[in-house]
């Protein structure tokens, strides 16, 4: 696994977050506490690794992330399914970023962890961290996924409306918006034409080096903040923004960069070679 890899994973979940659409279960969770319990989990055990990667040595208890109560009042402080589908979001970038902090020897941790599933102690013994937190991003992601897929209703039952189904892989790309900075160095048309193809050039070398898929300028907007945008796909957000950050229009304060990963439905796109 990488950063990244742990961070998509949680995508498709998200997406059926998104999707809604949810039938209420005579037992077992609702949607909405589902959502809550994975995205509370995962900042349970990004917590205990960024205590791990400190120097302290924290203990993982699931208590709080599996009490009715508290998912409860964490789903309805969300607003709902959206705002559950964001916190998703964020505890999924935590949990990755924890995961990338931690080296040989912090990732080979044992911490001491108390698991409970419906009631009962199923785990009660030290776990590796980097093991943890994989396996909280693969199988322990899987089961809830399907928890929401089972809360979907099929298609043809009476008084429901069937949507989409949401996909279950995603490509991830990198998406570099190129904007106007609030203050940039004043330079003459002669300098401007020279970074303006020195920009194109660069980006030119980054399709053709692979690290690019598509750019191109935007248009049509009230005060011309947003120059153009671009898609990498080179396994990160911050390998992205350092590339496109050694941009010359960039690197001389002509332009400035904002990088977001982007999923979309694996082999939705197909870009020339």
């Amino acid at each position: 696994m990488d950063e990244d890899t742990i961070r998509s994973a949680y995508a498709p979940f998200v997406a059926a977050l998104r999707n809604g659409g949810f039938t209420v279960p005579e037992d077992g969770w609702p949607a909405e506490l589902v959502a809550a319990h994975v995205s509370l989990n995962n900042d349970l055990i990004s917590e205990a690794a960024e205590r791990i990667v400190a120097g302290e040595q924290p203990s993982y208890d699931n208590i709080a992330a599996v009490d009715e109560t508290a998912l409860g009042s964490y789903a309805d402080a969300a607003g709902g399914l959206a705002g559950l589908a964001d916190a998703v979001e964020a505890s999924a970038r935590r949990l990755a970023k924890a995961w990338a902090a931690l080296d040989e020897t912090t990732g080979s941790c044992l911490l001491p962890a108390v698991i409970r599933d419906s009631g009962a102690v199923v785990i009660d013994r030290p776990i590796a961290i980097r093991d943890f937190i994989e396996g909280n991003a693969s199988f322990h992601l899987d089961a809830h996924l399907a928890q929401l897929k089972a809360l979907q209703p099929t298609a043809g039952e009476a008084g429901t409306q069937r949507t989409a189904e949401p996909p279950t892989e995603f490509d991830t790309y990198q998406f570099v918006l190129l904007r106007r900075p609030e203050q940039r160095p004043e330079i003459d048309d002669e300098r401007a034409d020279l970074l303006q193809s020195q920009h194109l050039g660069y980006l030119a070398t980054m399709k053709e080096d692979g690290h690019m898929k598509v750019a191109g300028p935007l248009s049509d907007q009230p005060d011309d903040t947003w120059r153009g945008f671009s898609i990498y796909q080179v396994g990160s957000v911050e390998e992205a923004r350092r590339l496109a950050e050694l941009d010359p229009a960039v690197r001389a304060g002509h332009l400035t960069v904002d990088v977001m990963s982007w999923h979309t439905p694996k082999g939705a796109l197909n870009f020339p070679d």
